[in-house]
């Protein structure tokens, strides 16, 4: 008997894409079956949705379920593309497991992109303050979830968990400020000649995220009388300060718009993520975990005798030319620019620049997919794509530039 067909990865993605869907609106209806949400809170402890009208929460988990499913689905559009490619086998194996956890590991912890200090400090801001943030949301979900006799965020255990969210809430902040700093302010070269408007996109849409989840929580603090428990959400706490006269009916409202914002901000993340270059925060670290190390960094593979072979064509010309990993390559790319400013052609003025050679690969393969998906990073204005050929946008002066 003839085995059934496996499934293709982009099926997998929508798969993992539906569940976490179902999971997210199953916790929002399960509260309201087993009725464990306590009401009153105790008295070291906050109440979850406490300031949020019930119309607003049922939408919200009918939201964010949906956002999650269709998040899943843009990405699986993106994968069908990498099926395109040539098969490569980079199975996870006992000879190169240790290796590629390693790897993993160093990707996550942003050990290369720390050979520079200032923007590795900054992403490192940036990606471990948005981590421990989202960690601390699925922790209050989870306690959340629990019947009253096993929720644990209440007492000391709360206070520390406010400090922390506070803390790295606000070297999220930081980190965001510094960004767009350096993107616009700063503006060093590699930066600069890749500034997109969806750079400024990605980074308002996090300061929105990080600056009304310090609000909401300020106000959340004063429409309660700010008790002095929550001195160790500091930074909610002190801003609570600016609203603390107000009238109860007044913060409820003003709680109700920005938290509706901060949730916009994040329904609006969902779908940067995927659609940006933003998908790095994935596809890097996936990246590094499947990376080859069986040949010498930077080795080019080896051409076959062209006086025996019977190959017509060398190289690649079109999109299926390349394997599956070499086009997830282009969505891995983070458009920092270093391959550029050590490219000693490029240093010497000729047409050549590696990661314009990235990107334009995966241009090709995005307006050339079905379905068609949005490029590595923006188009430039003016530039139409009407070929399968990688040559629509490389030019071969660029290629014969490279000292190899």
């Amino acid at each position: 008997m003839r085995r059934p067909p496996l499934p293709k990865p982009h099926q997998l993605v929508l798969v993992v894409g539906a569940l976490v869907a179902a999971g997210t609106l199953a916790s929002g209806i399960a509260p309201e079956i087993t009725g464990w949400e306590e009401k009153p809170a105790p008295r070291i402890a906050r109440e979850v949705f406490g300031e949020v009208p019930k119309p607003i929460v049922v939408a919200f988990y009918a939201t964010v379920a949906t956002m999650l499913f269709i998040c899943a689905w843009l990405i699986a559009q993106r994968v069908r593309n990498y099926e395109r490619g040539a098969k490569d086998d980079r199975r996870t194996t006992k000879r190169n497991a240790k290796r590629r956890i390693e790897d993993f590991r160093a990707g996550v912890w942003m050990q290369t992109l720390l050979r520079d200090p200032a923007a590795g400090v900054m992403h490192s801001m940036i990606y471990f303050g948005f981590i421990v943030l989202f960690i601390a949301t699925v922790v209050l979900e989870i306690d959340h979830q629990l019947p009253g006799s096993w929720k644990f965020l209440h007492g000391g255990v709360y206070q520390g968990y406010s400090a922390v969210s506070d803390l790295f809430g606000l070297i999220f902040v930081v980190g965001i400020l510094w960004a767009i700093a350096r993107r616009y302010v700063q503006r060093p070269y590699r930066i600069r000649i890749k500034t997109k408007p969806e750079d400024a996109v990605i980074l308002g849409m996090f300061l929105v995220i990080g600056v009304t989840g310090f609000f909401v929580e300020a106000v959340r603090i004063a429409s309660i009388g700010r008790p002095g428990f929550e001195k160790w959400s500091f930074v909610g706490y002190t801003l609570s300060a600016v609203v603390g006269g107000w009238r109860t009916g007044q913060l409820q409202t003003l709680h109700t718009w920005l938290w509706v914002t901060h949730f916009a901000a994040f329904l609006a993340f969902l779908i940067v993520l995927p659609t940006t270059k933003l998908r790095h925060m994935i596809t890097s670290p996936m990246n590094m975990y499947l990376s080859d190390k069986d040949r010498p960094k930077g080795a080019m593979k080896p051409m076959p005798n062209l006086m025996e072979t019977e190959l017509e064509t060398f190289g690649a010309a079109t999109v299926e030319d390349f394997t599956w990993k070499q086009l997830f390559d282009t969505d891995a790319c983070t458009v920092c620019g270093r391959c550029t400013s050590v490219c000693p052609a490029h240093a010497t003025g000729k047409p050549l620049d590696p990661r314009e050679i990235v990107l334009k690969v995966g241009e090709v393969m995005a307006a050339t997919g079905d379905p068609v998906v949005s490029p590595p990073v923006g188009d430039a204005p003016g530039i139409t794509i009407t070929a399968d050929k990688v040559f629509e946008r490389i030019t071969s002066t660029e290629i014969w530039a490279c000292t190899t």
